[in-house]
């Protein structure tokens, strides 16, 4: 027993100075100087960008990266020179057996000293959302609106100081980086260096996002949305660095736009919204709205009016995709008891009857509607009321004023009340009912 002892000691010593031996020049990455996230919610993808100093040697250098614990896809870790580029050369990339969640680059210098580089790659678990207050003044003629955007990190990585940039849009992509980043790296990286193309191609066309100006910050150069196939997306950036903890949710101003001007409108549509007026608020995305010139995500928007007592009454919570420049941004905040609607028949009458002597029985005939339509306006300033009724079946429809059809069997006209008015007016409808239609869908006769 005693002969064993140092021989399991010396063959442990052995190992130990193997291992040693093997480790000679390995130099694990030193603590990043920046770091960019850009952030794809739509396949859960996030590109990190983070440069790092380090110290070169000339002839041949060894430099680790692990990514443990993290939902880091080992197959997209990038290392490129931005300093002394001709002179540092990555002669291969390993993945030590014994070592999972690390790989080695063997680095060729030229150069001895220290010099900037950079190391990319992709992470899923961190995502964004967009939201946004809209605040009316007192008279409801103007709007105050603040964009927002929520970043969540559950990556494993804490990225401080970062600089966040948000991708609208859709990238094909064929396989889930979080699956990835569970197992060992698959030869190949084409789809990996495919995207980061795409992505550099996004950035170049989008410039920096938030500069100032007529009262919002907006994109210093306007976006250009890139198009690659069927990829069709753009990019923000957040203003500032931010720090985005694992485990945490960071939430950013990304704009802010005051004085947007407003039109409100007035909508009736008892298929829609039942009997009674709902009020919108409509404005545009675009400069001449004082909304800016870049499109916004999609998310959710909270309205409110200042009642000019240093309080706020709330209207409404909206989701809204996606708006592109020049886009409609259309708020319902429901409906208004100042604004009366009423609609009775004035008329029914019969004709041009059908028969059917065996037994004898009506099988088809005509029917004529008349109505009296009436908008009462309680408020202090003129109001726009659209109107759409819809009428089944094969139906001739006149009224005093010029209505328009929406669609084959939806009549649509506007109407303005003054303040403190009412305004009426008649419609008359002649319906073909059983054999006596002939056609499924509304005419407009002159009244």
């Amino acid at each position: 027993m005693r002969s064993r002892l140092p021989i399991a000691v010396v063959a442990v010593l052995l190992a130990a100075a193997a291992a040693q031996a093997r480790n000679i020049d390995l130099v694990t990455l030193p603590p990043r100087d920046t770091v960019q996230l850009t952030i794809y919610n739509s396949e859960d993808l996030t590109l990190v960008k983070e440069t790092r100093s380090i110290a070169f040697k000339k002839g041949a250098n060894r430099l680790q990266f692990s990514w443990a614990g993290t939902l880091i896809d080992p197959t997209s870790v990038y290392f490129r020179p931005l300093e002394h580029e001709s002179e540092i050369e990555v002669l291969d990339t390993t993945f030590p057996a014994d070592r999972p969640q690390v790989l080695i680059w063997e680095v060729d210098s030229k150069f001895e000293g220290q010099a900037r580089v950079e190391v990319s790659y992709f992470t899923s678990g961190i995502a964004w959302s967009a939201d946004y207050v809209m605040i009316t003044n007192p008279e409801e003629t103007q709007m105050a609106c603040d964009g927002y955007v929520t970043v969540v990190n559950n990556s494993g990585e804490d990225y401080e100081r970062a600089q966040v940039r948000l991708v609208v849009g859709v990238i094909n992509l064929v396989e889930k980086i979080q699956q990835l980043a569970r197992g060992r790296p698959p030869p190949g990286g084409d789809k990996v260096e495919t995207l980061r193309g795409a992505i550099d191609d996004a950035e170049r066309a989008s410039g920096n996002l938030f500069g100032a100006g007529d009262g919002v910050a907006y994109l210093k150069r306007a976006p250009r949305i890139v198009k690659e196939g069927l990829s069709e997306y753009f990019i923000f950036t957040v203003e500032g660095e931010q720090t985005v903890k694992n485990g945490w949710a960071q939430r950013m101003v990304s704009f802010k736009a005051r004085e947007v001007p407003f039109e409100i409108l007035y909508r009736l549509r008892e298929h829609q919204y039942g009997p009674r007026p709902v009020r919108f608020f409509i404005l545009a995305n675009d400069t001449e709205h004082k909304m800016g010139e870049s499109p916004l995500p999609d998310g959710v928007i909270r309205v409110f009016r200042d009642n000019g007592k240093d309080g706020l009454a709330y209207y409404t919570t909206q989701a809204t995709k996606y708006i592109p420049i020049k886009e409609k941004v259309e708020l319902n905040v429901g409906t208004d008891d100042e604004i009366v609607y009423e609609r009775v028949v004035l008329d029914l009458a019969r004709s041009d009857f059908i028969f059917d002597h065996t037994p004898p029985v009506v099988v088809g005939w005509n029917e004529t509607r008349k109505w009296q339509e009436e908008v009462r306006n309680y408020r202090a300033k003129a109001i726009k009321v659209e109107i759409r009724h819809v009428l089944g079946g094969h139906v001739e429809f006149a009224m005093e004023d010029s209505p328009k059809l929406f669609d084959y069997h939806t009549v649509e006209y506007v109407v303005e009340v003054p303040a403190r008015q009412k305004q009426k007016w008649t419609s008359e409808g002649l319906f073909h009912l059983g054999q006596n239609q002939k056609q499924n869908r509304v005419e407009l006769k002159k009244d």
